[in-house]
């Protein structure tokens, strides 16, 4: 372990507890689970990768615990898991209670923490889960607490609570699990909770010297203005103003055609939000093949894109190929025995939807998740994403063209499985002769925030390749208010601070409107969570350029602005001339003439 172990301790992804050990159950609780559930475990079991046993634990005020012994990571976390079932109806909106003691005997991080995820899912496909949440166990044993809102209403017996253990190799000890429940109107705010920090949120943290250094270098440059009379000679003492208007960096959101085209007063307010908050948007399914080739669908997207249009809103194509049957037409599987019908009926739709949308769209993500989306190339071979690739630069020459993947940042940015065939496929893409722009990076995080420092060498790595970063579809799932807006925070400081990334697009706004409501910025009443407040700080006020200056014996104004588009105006004697001009990398000289 290198540099100091204590202060590496400190910074580490962690949980700290205001609550003691043994604590009571608040009032209203009532065991949604069965009690004393360690012991319904068998006493050993075995996987692949792990051995979980019932051991005795001395001293505590639990007299067993499960000792999970995971010798190698599995690819998911959930290939290693244990979970037990309701024993009572659970109700849409319930309030519900998880508390577990835990502790690590060894890991092989730095720290030496283990790492585990709460769950609280529906017992059977989807899976959707309530709680996912990301626990670090020191070497100690820990009283954990969790509350949460279920999503769904669930009779006895079909969701459960539990754990994925597979988040890499260690051995964790885990007792006394419970699970309660408090009703739908339980206000949330009462009961105990752990609080989640991770390394990197103190607002000292060393990381954010860095950041705010190449932020200044990377996001800002030199704008001067010179004014001068109708002669060309310098006036000093005119007053200049600096308006920005719209950032070089593209940030924006998830949009639907419904939501833009609806004719309401949610519709008017979701309109005016993506109006004055977001320079870009992608459509969050509208695009996607089984949707495209509705007819009726085609026009309304038309609509939607023309109203962006008119108010320079640049829009993401997201997705052409999401490579598997699952989301691709149904007739398509019944092709794959015949991989030239298959390979005409996909090209067939790259060619109509890409040259449908020619000069209408700023990036097209051609391929989505192909590490867990293969099936196409199962029948007709990699090289095909190749073909995709120029088939969709055929039909429309300008525009950007990704590869799209998730758990690239989140998870920790412990997936070093998905991480390393990411970076596989984009090398092969590019050797291939593939005509791609840019990374895709998906970034849905629940309550394990990957910690900045980590985001960053990922970055870096990714950056290693030359090509453009995307941040595809960002939002934090977590019932902690407080820690999405911290986490927001920092995960939009990274973002912006790493000169690789061109936009961060949050993958929804609205609790109406949003595939995990817990992550929205605004509340089904459009009143602003401090996740929200956080965004509108940052990308509208901290990384914004508004200032008036006053032009020096030479005539000249001088300041450093975030690069983007501005309208400058220079006011001398009661005459005023406005000029729009372009702030780049290179920076910007700008000559005024006032009458």
């Amino acid at each position: 372990m290198k540099g100091n172990p204590m202060k590496r301790l400190l910074m580490s992804l962690t949980l700290l507890v205001a609550c003691s050990l043994i604590a009571a159950v608040p009032e209203g609780g009532v065991p949604a689970i069965q009690e004393n559930a360690i012991a319904s475990l068998r006493a050993e079991s075995q996987t692949e990768h792990a051995t979980l046993t019932r051991v005795k634990v001395e001293g505590q005020p639990f007299a067993e615990a499960i000792r999970c012994d995971i010798r190698t990571q599995p690819e998911r976390p959930w290939a290693v898991q244990f979970q037990f079932r309701t024993t009572r109806r659970i109700e849409k909106g319930e309030v519900l209670w998880m508390r577990f003691f835990a502790r690590t005997l060894e890991s092989r991080t730095e720290n030496g923490e283990g790492q585990v995820h709460a769950i609280f899912e529906k017992a059977g496909p989807p899976h959707d889960k309530s709680l996912s949440c990301g626990v670090m166990l020191g070497r100690t044993w820990q009283e954990y607490f969790l509350p949460f809102k279920s999503r769904e209403a669930y009779e006895a017996g079909r969701a459960s609570a539990g754990f994925h253990l597979g988040v890499m190799a260690q051995c964790v000890e885990i007792a006394d699990v419970a699970l309660y429940a408090f009703g739908t109107g339980y206000d949330l705010a009462r009961l105990p909770r752990t609080r989640i920090s991770y390394a990197g949120q103190a607002l000292d943290a060393p990381w954010r010297t860095a950041a705010a250094a190449r932020i200044e270098q990377h996001r800002k440059a030199d704008l001067a203005v010179r004014v001068t009379d109708s002669t060309g000679r310098p006036v000093p003492g005119a007053k200049v103003a600096v308006e920005m208007r719209r950032h070089a960096f593209g940030w924006g959101s998830a949009v639907t055609v419904k939501g833009i085209l609806r004719q309401d007063a949610d519709g008017e307010k979701y309109r005016a939000v993506i109006e004055k908050n977001f320079s870009r948007v992608v459509f969050e399914n509208d695009l996607k093949w089984n949707n495209w080739d509705k007819p009726d669908h085609q026009a309304s997207v038309l609509r939607a894109l023309d109203w962006l249009r008119e108010r320079r809103i640049d829009v993401r194509g997201h997705c052409l190929v999401w490579p598997s049957w699952r989301h691709t037409p149904r007739d398509l599987q019944t092709l794959k025995d015949d991989p030239e019908k298959l390979r005409a009926r996909i090209n067939a739709h790259i060619a109509h939807e890409v040259s449908t949308l020619k000069g209408r769209l700023i990036d097209w993500d051609v391929i989505n998740e192909p590490y867990t989306n293969h099936d196409l190339m199962k029948v007709l071979g990699d090289e095909e994403m190749i073909a995709w690739f120029k088939l969709a630069r055929r039909y429309d020459p300008e525009v950007n063209l990704y590869l799209n993947d998730y758990a690239i940042l989140s998870g920790g940015g412990l997936d070093r499985a998905h991480q390393d065939h990411f970076e596989k496929t984009l090398r092969f893409l590019k050797q291939g002769g593939a005509p791609i722009n840019g990374l895709g990076m998906q970034a849905h995080f629940g309550g394990t925030p990957t910690p900045p420092e980590r985001m960053l060498k990922i970055l870096d790595r990714f950056a290693a390749l030359g090509l453009a970063i995307s941040i595809t579809e960002h939002d934090i799932d977590t019932q902690d208010e407080q820690l999405q807006a911290d986490f927001t925070r920092d995960f939009l400081t990274v973002v912006f601070s790493h000169p690789a990334v061109v936009a961060l697009l949050t993958w929804g706004f609205w609790e109406d409107s949003h595939w995990r409501p817990n992550a929205a910025y605004y509340r089904s009443d459009w009143s602003l969570k401090p996740a929200g407040q956080v965004w509108l700080d940052l990308v509208t006020r901290t990384w914004w350029t508004n200032e008036t200056l006053t032009s020096g014996a030479d005539g000249t104004a001088r300041t450093r602005g975030f690069l983007g588009d501005y309208v400058i105006t220079v006011m001398r004697d009661g005459k005023t001339v406005s000029r729009p001009v372009t702030l780049t990398n290179s920076g910007c000289n700008l000559t005024v003439a006032i009458p």
